[in-house]
């Protein structure tokens, strides 16, 4: 079986945004990808190929295997790109974080050796359908479309639906209609590329920030500020050929900014309550076929190979009704979702966890992980994980970011 090769890009959706095929991401951005290049080690399988940017020890290996996975091989990216002989050897499938211009540019060396079914998928080459599949755009329309096809009063209701706006004067008229509201960039990602305005104000900061946006993408998104109850994400797989698959549920969390934190392994988050489990048992099972028939008649399913994660919302409305928003963006990429469902299966029955990415100043993480590691020591049984905490991102000196898991038995 020919190996697929993954690396971990996560800035493709801003390299979308810019269009070039040699967009860099700021210092900052590159940091983040070269310290967490190991993560789709989750994703890739025991017979795949990890290009990272940095060498993996064979303590992190160790840790790992010891705490019951199966590992991929690691290769280091830059000198795989000058090896002849790993360059003309046959793989699989290439799946990087998600494609861009740059991306393709990036892993042009990689195709020809890659098999046929790459080779005729429909992300073996760009085109402009695929920038359009990162929009808000695109996402908007198939919101549309499932409050069509999904009528349900508990649902979001028609007159909140986002709109386009080109000028400030169009933004701020629907600051009357809806009091505070959010705008965002067509082309974003994780909680950047938002700006919450509240009623009656516009300040010139938020007017500098949304100018730079209209300026470089034509237009933002604007829709009513909600108060939010619970993030969810739906992960789907799309084949490219007009199939696409229900892979689960998987609800996170975010500050209040929108940036990730962390997302929950099991489905929902413990200690859940009573009234909020009540609505999503009712809801659930409706919405997820509304998602998949919608997604199946879009362009995702025709244009696009790969896994999808649809993010939803939970919010109370004025009138303290719980509501969803069933289609907040679409993330034509792998997602921190899809990371969490892998997860899922080496998680022992009864206990609960999240997956969580650290963010701090140069050595903050080593330091962290050897705090927790004494404080919350990994129990595994039978290859799952039942309490404690494990890092998985390697354990450098100088890293600012780092991966791990949190793992609580029922009784802890």
């Amino acid at each position: 079986m020919k190996p697929d090769i993954y690396i971990f890009n996560p800035t493709c959706e801003l390299a979308v945004a810019n269009g070039s095929s040699n967009y860099m991401a700021s210092a900052k951005l590159r940091r983040f990808e070269n310290e967490l290049s190991t993560l789709p080690w989750i994703l890739a399988g025991r017979r795949n190929i990890v290009l990272v940017n940095q060498i993996v020890s064979n303590q992190f290996i160790d840790l790992l295997e010891s705490a019951g996975f199966q590992l991929p091989s690691f290769h280091e990216f830059a000198s795989s790109l000058d090896d002849s002989e790993f360059l003309s050897r046959e793989k699989g499938f290439l799946f990087p974080w998600g494609w861009s211009p740059a991306t393709h540019k990036l892993l042009s060396p990689l195709k020809s050796g890659c098999c046929p079914k790459f080779q005729n998928s429909p992300v073996a080459n760009w085109n402009g359908i695929h920038r359009e599949l990162y929009s808000r755009k695109t996402a908007l329309e198939v919101l549309k479309n499932i409050l069509t096809d999904c009528k349900s009063d508990d649902l979001l209701s028609f007159s909140e639906l986002p709109e386009i706006c080109t000028t400030h004067e169009q933004i701020i008229a629907l600051q009357h209609r809806w009091g505070k509201i959010v705008v965002k960039a067509p082309w974003s990602s994780s909680g950047r590329g938002l700006q919450v305005l509240r009623p009656n104000e516009y300040n010139q900061t938020n007017r500098q920030v949304i100018s730079g946006f209209l300026k470089q993408q034509g237009f933002v998104m604007c829709e009513p500020w909600h108060h939010k109850v619970l993030d969810l994400s739906f992960q789907f797989f799309s084949y490219g050929n007009g199939k696409i698959e229900y892979r689960g549920l998987t609800t996170f969390s975010a500050d209040p900014k929108g940036h990730y934190i962390g997302t929950f392994i099991q489905e929902l988050p413990p200690k859940l309550q009573p009234e909020l489990k009540e609505f999503l048992d009712k809801n659930l099972p409706e919405l997820e076929r509304s998602l998949l028939q919608v997604l199946r008649l879009s362009h995702y399913s025709t244009a696009y190979y790969g896994w999808l994660g649809v993010d939803a919302l939970v919010y109370k409305s004025e009138k303290g009704k719980l509501k969803i928003h069933p289609c907040l963006e679409i993330n034509c990429r792998f997602t921190m979702g899809a990371i969490a469902l892998n997860l899922r299966n080496h998680l022992a029955t009864g206990s609960t966890g999240e997956f969580k990415i650290m963010n701090g100043k140069a050595g903050d993480f080593a330091l962290m992980v050897e705090e927790m590691q004494k404080k919350e020591p990994l129990i595994i049984e039978y290859g799952k994980g039942v309490s404690g905490f494990l890092s998985v991102t390697p354990i450098l000196p100088e890293s600012s970011f780092g991966a791990y898991i949190s793992v609580k038995c029922p009784d802890s």
